[in-house]
């Protein structure tokens, strides 16, 4: 077991109290305390008058007695450890019993999963997936910390050709598993199979060559998805119809667009000095907190600091300690200029709009607009561009009928 954690737990079985210290020349009392003896940690300053620091319960009485002949101030944050849960619980036995019996059910219920939660499968089958996750120790009512997830991934990976990356979180007793599935490329047909050409988005019709099979649309046709532009079936008076191979290309004039809004304003927090304390229990998926609960600022930062208490044997213990502490703060707002958000705006809507656009894609004209109002500007951005958006499709003959989807909406 790591010196760390035992001093940790020694510390906690003892009890200690995290307090501060208040007034000019204050390292003065730190001084007197570890000249009798008194062991001290975590020593921080707040600011220029004002120490934090920890002691245990002898250690603090001793200081109080400095304190008391010093002239200096202090006073208790939190007390922490064994010594006063005892005290506030020893006069109630059977709250305590029912207490102590309540929590190793929360343990045990909080080490089990009972939800499994896929995300990303859209090709592969999700009891398939459960079922295979289940052959690998993952399942509900399983103990959540025997669960090797870095191995179950790995084995989904070598046993599913479709996924190209999978990622396990366990939060409580949830685990999710996300799952990014290979894209479908466009699938090839053979030259002697019939096909149509249809669009694969909407978009206006610049040009058309029909190189095999009949042209169904012309130049400034507006076309939607799956929207039939070259057709493989032959239709010629007098003789019957005929299916062949569709050949050709298909340029349409496409159009991306998107918008930003941004306020013409931005704020900073600046620290007042003033802290609230805050200690809340983790015990697997169950939370209780130590001290007040209420927040005494109406504007304030939240920092956190988790403390757990490691592995044990490969397990790891369930329980975490994290300390909120709440800053109070002052908020400023400060002016930005129209100019630097509108440029600010354009890179934005720029860099995020181009990842839409195929690279095969012909950038042509691209129109950027702002909308002001009191206190924001909106960005808009149109971005015009010369793409293929033909894509083939199959047509069945046996039924001597064209797909459907192949047909404007």
């Amino acid at each position: 077991m790591p010196k760390l954690l035992i001093i940790k737990i020694w510390n906690y079985i003892r009890g200690y109290v995290v307090f501060r210290l208040e007034g000019l020349n204050i390292e003065r009392v730190i001084n007197l305390a570890v000249d009798r003896g008194v062991y001290l940690w975590d020593v921080r300053r707040i600011d220029y008058t004002t120490i934090e620091v920890k002691a245990g319960i002898d250690g603090y009485k001793e200081i109080r007695k400095i304190l008391k002949r010093t002239g200096y101030k202090g006073k208790i944050d939190m007390k922490i450890g064994y010594p006063f849960f005892i005290s506030k619980i020893k006069r109630k036995k059977i709250i305590a019993l029912g207490a102590v019996i309540s929590l190793f059910l929360v343990i045990l219920s909080s080490s089990v999963i009972w939800t499994i939660d896929i995300k990303g499968n859209k090709n592969i089958a999700e009891n398939d997936i459960i079922e295979t996750l289940r052959k690998m120790g993952l399942y509900t009512g399983t103990f959540k910390y025997n669960i090797n997830i870095s191995d179950i991934e790995n084995k989904l990976l070598i046993k599913y050709d479709k996924i190209t990356w999978i990622g396990i979180e366990i939060h409580g007793t949830k685990a999710t598993v996300k799952i990014i599935e290979n894209e479908e490329k466009p699938q090839k047909i053979d030259t002697n199979i019939p096909c149509n050409i249809i669009a694969k988005k909407k978009g206006i019709i610049e040009k058309v060559i029909a190189k095999n099979g009949d042209a169904v649309v012309k130049k400034g046709d507006i076309v939607r998805p799956k929207q039939l532009l070259i057709s493989g079936k032959i239709v010629r008076e007098g003789t019957e119809p005929r299916y062949v191979h569709s050949i050709g290309e298909i340029y349409a004039r496409t159009f991306y667009e998107k918008q930003k809004t941004m306020p013409l304003y931005k704020v900073t927090k600046n620290k007042t000095g003033k802290k609230h304390i805050k200690t809340v229990f983790k015990i697997g998926s169950f939370t209780f907190e130590i001290g007040n609960k209420k927040i005494p600022f109406k504007k304030y930062i939240l920092e956190k600091k988790k403390k757990s208490f490691g592995n044990w044997r490969n397990i790891k213990i369930p329980v975490e300690i994290v300390i909120e502490e709440y800053y109070e703060v002052i908020e400023k707002k400060q002016t930005i200029s129209e100019d630097l958000a509108k440029k600010t705006l354009k890179d934005f809507l720029l860099v995020n709009l181009i990842k839409d656009i195929p690279r095969n894609a012909k950038i042509l004209n691209q129109s950027l607009k702002f909308e002001r109002t009191n206190k924001t500007i909106i960005g808009y951005l149109i971005i015009e561009a010369l793409e293929p958006i033909g894509v083939k499709k199959i047509i069945n003959i046996n039924n001597e009928e064209i797909n459907n989807d192949n047909k404007e909406d």
